[in-house]
């Protein structure tokens, strides 16, 4: 069985003058004869979440992949960030026509840097088009009003500028359905290209007049949801269900765990179903069709199970006696197995004639009973087949695959379709490792009928023990910092930001999903931090980038009044401050030794009045908290440390000058502690007196601590509350401290071994570690389940996700 999301994922494998007059719509002008159309509010966005998903990166260099993105890679060159439609005109057997529409301006990105080009302006009857060579790449392009046009066909682009464009009440009906969140894909049945007709179901060109289906991708899952509209007085294939219903899908429940395939048809009126069927095929059924319909009277669901063995003809039965009495003839026992009857059948045809074009089931020479269905098989080997998976419980129900499909499926629909890509055969080479199954729902209503379709992954890649890789999403460019777990306020979990070296600023999904990119001035300093400055429980995204503090919203939208701007280089991470924990945030900025504080509303606070330091700071700002007296500290390059009360006065006197290396300054049993070069910790009290333990630690070492925790890593030993644990020698960030669920975790990194460590309070290494990381990490739980996520920079351009159980 072929699939209907194949259509979408082949048209969708592509990386996808001048005063404006009055606004007109996209859909306004949309060519004739138009294959496909799809709909899309971010091309660049909806092209990124197709590149990261999993199905789509594996099958990149299929042949039909590879020759559809070479036609539409023209449209590289051109943005596309803004609401579009990507047009298909079916031309010949292997190739087409496509049409951009948009509001974007088309003119090629960095015009300059393409070495082989040619541009040129072309006067017609109706208005002007640009013709562009580009690397040999051929397009051409017009406006019209708002509305840019690029096309690689010169006479379409005439014939839109003529007015002759698309005007079908079926398309309207279409378009009103389709999601104005998501990408939309919309197919014309009477005029698919021809290529792409090898890889739908076989009934699908007369299956309606127009289908939309609405897209949600993320990286292991690919979700098609829509309807397809036909005009009733047609004789279109949707039509055969009108009146009909439908009922429960349980053809899964007898379905042999390696079966190829099912399709499942439902109804609760047989004979309505059987009079549309003649109407479309403009027939009057037979004798023997009559006889073969008698089955179905008592019955709400028939379906094909295609095996190894051929094909087998289902039909749930609410009494096999009277099923039996109801053929027309004498059924005759040619064999027992497991206590189940094999019968011959006189008509091996009867079946197909009377049920295609839904079910094509020919040659069927044997039936049984089983389990409240009766089955037709071209051989008793088949049903042999069905009554042991049976028996044994295997069958594809059971599984964890269909299990997962299902939750994205109606549990009633007219048709389902449901491959087993582990099992049978796939066409034109597509790889279906780790998605064993592909699920299509149709259920009708009103002259058209919804369609659902669900890709989705089932395994997920083990690295070993008990921590699993559950995503990982390529961003096209290099990481910048490492990935931080972000508050999503709506789904109650985590999100994961982060920024590339092209200053661009993403929001995913745990799953891998893209929910936006924005691209900033500047690199971000230190990591980004959640915030909510509303008090609404509703969070942002805080951080400083070389010359602003930025508070964005989950949206990606900039909260007012920030960002705030300054002429002096930033040159520190932003320093947020939470005193009691209230949500009255202080925003501390670093200018060299100069700081700034401001609330959340972006006014400088008047009563802090520290203003520099007589030295460059060394490190962001620090709110620490001892019982119940806050204190800022402040360490400078010289050596001063200044340890001051919430209004900027010195609340700790400390006297001299200290030996500081690299590490920050925690509290640590009540008293402010960092490390000298020569690898002692120093103790500062409240009352500034000032003490120096000595740990033998390396001139290299690094130490973090919280209030009741000391973590040390000198050379390649790491002590955690005095217990240690020996490391490879390597190259490693500075151990971080996680507190989650009652219990505390360890981390770091060997950057040459590109190897994650985690470890628990007693320095023992948690089961499954270490991982592939390149970076520093977070660790959260990000979901409802209690399994904590960890996430990472993997390849210079990856995050990846992991799962600890």
């Amino acid at each position: 069985m072929k699939k209907i999301f194949l259509l979408f994922l082949t048209v969708c494998l592509i990386s996808c003058s001048d005063d404006p007059g009055k606004t007109g719509e996209l859909t306004d002008f949309l060519p004739v004869n138009a294959g496909v159309i799809i709909q899309m509010q971010n091309p660049d966005l909806f092209f990124s979440n197709l590149r990261n998903n999993e199905f789509i990166k594996s099958n990149s260099e299929n042949k039909s992949f590879r020759k559809l993105k070479e036609q539409l890679s023209i449209l590289d060159y051109f943005p596309h960030n803004k609401e579009a439609l990507l047009v298909l005109n079916a031309k010949e057997a292997d190739s087409l026509d496509f049409t951009f529409i948009t509001r974007n301006t088309l003119l090629p990105g960095n015009l300059d840097s393409i070495s082989n080009k040619q541009v040129e302006s072309i006067k017609t009857a109706n208005g002007n088009i640009k013709r562009y060579i580009l690397e040999e790449k051929k397009a051409f392009s017009t406006r019209i009003d708002s509305i840019n046009i690029l096309s690689n066909s010169r006479p379409i682009l005439e014939k839109i500028l003529s007015g002759e464009t698309v005007n079908d009440n079926d398309l309207n009906t279409a378009f009103k359905a389709a999601s104005r969140k998501k990408t939309s894909v919309l197919i014309n049945h009477n005029r698919i290209p021809s290529f792409l007709k090898e890889i739908l179901p076989p009934q699908f060109p007369a299956f309606s007049n127009w289908t939309v289906l609405d897209t949600d991708i993320t990286q292991e899952k690919i979700l098609l949801n829509g309807i397809t509209v036909a005009t009733d007085s047609l004789p279109r294939l949707v039509n055969v269900y009108k009146d009909v219903g439908a009922a429960q899908n349980s053809l899964a429940g007898i379905t042999p765990v390696n079966a190829d395939s099912f399709t499942s048809i439902t109804f609760k009126d047989f004979k309505k179903l059987e009079t549309n069927l003649a109407f479309l095929k403009r027939n009057t059924p037979d004798s023997l069709e009559l006889s073969a319909a008698e089955v179905f009277r008592n019955s709400n669901e028939a379906g094909v199970i295609s095996l190894s063995e051929g094909e087998v003809l289902a039909i749930e039965v609410l009494d096999p006696g009277s099923a039996k009495q109801s053929m027309n003839f004498e059924p005759e026992v040619v064999e027992e197995f497991r206590g189940n009857d094999i019968y011959s059948h006189p008509h091996p045809n009867a079946f197909q004639q009377l049920l295609e074009p839904l079910l094509n089931p020919k040659d069927l020479h044997f039936f049984t009973f089983l389990k409240g269905y009766v089955l037709f098989a071209e051989s008793s080997e088949s049903l042999k087949e069905m009554i042991t998976s049976v028996q044994n419980d295997l069958v594809l129900a059971n599984t964890e695959a269909y299990k997962t499909s299902s939750e994205n499926l109606s549990s009633e629909a007219s048709l389902l379709m449901v491959r087993n890509n582990q099992a049978g055969k796939v066409e034109n080479d597509l790889d279906f490792t780790d998605y064993p199954l592909t699920a299509i729902q149709v259920i009708y209503q009103d002259n058209f009928a919804h369609i659902h379709s669900v890709l989705t992954k089932n395994t997920i890649v083990q690295t070993k023990g008990t921590t699993t890789q559950a995503s990982g999403v390529k961003l096209g460019a290099a990481l910048s910092s490492k990935p931080v777990f972000f508050r999503n306020h709506r789904t109650k979990g985590m999100d994961i930001a982060v920024q590339d070296i092209d200053n661009t600023l993403y929001l995913i999904s745990p799953e891998g999903k893209i929910y936006w990119k924005k691209r900033l001035d500047s690199r971000i300093l230190g990591d980004v931090q959640t915030v909510d400055i509303l008090r609404n429980g509703r969070y942002q995204l805080a951080f400083a980038t070389q010359n602003k503090l930025h508070i964005i919203d989950r949206d990606g939208n900039p909260v007012n009044p920030f960002p705030l701007k300054f002429r002096d280089d930033i040159t520190q991470p932003l320093s947020v401050f939470d005193y009691g924990g209230k949500k009255d945030y202080r925003f501390v900025i670093t200018q060299g030794n100069e700081v700034f504080m401001y609330d959340r509303k972006g006014r400088s606070v008047k009563g802090f009045t520290f203003s520099k330091t007589s030295s460059k700071i060394t490190h962001p700002p620090k709110h620490i908290r001892i019982g119940s007296k806050d204190y800022i500290v402040i360490p400078e390059e010289s050596g001063k440390l200044n340890i001051l009360s919430r209004t900027g006065k010195t609340r700790v006197a400390v006297k001299e000058n200290l030996d500081l290396t690299q590490n920050k300054w925690y509290e640590y049993q009540g008293n402010f502690i960092s490390s000298n070069n020569s690898g002692q910790i120093i103790n500062v009290t409240e009352r500034g007196k000032i003490s120096r333990n000595d740990l033998g630690l390396a001139d290299n070492h690094r130490i973090v601590a919280t209030e009741k925790t000391l973590v040390t890593l000198s050379d390649n030993e790491l002590k955690i509350k005095g217990n240690s644990a020996t490391l490879d020698f390597g190259l490693y960030t500075e151990p971080q401290i996680f507190y989650l669920n009652n219990k505390i975790y360890v981390s770091l990194t060997d950057l040459q071994a590109n190897k994650v460590y985690l470890f628990d309070s007693n320095a023992a290494l948690l089961p499954g570690f270490p991982v592939y990381g390149t970076s520093g990490i977070d660790l959260a739980n990000t979901d409802k389940d209690p399994a904590l996520e960890l996430v990472v920079k993997g390849e210079k351009d990856e995050v990846l996700v992991y799962e600890l159980q």
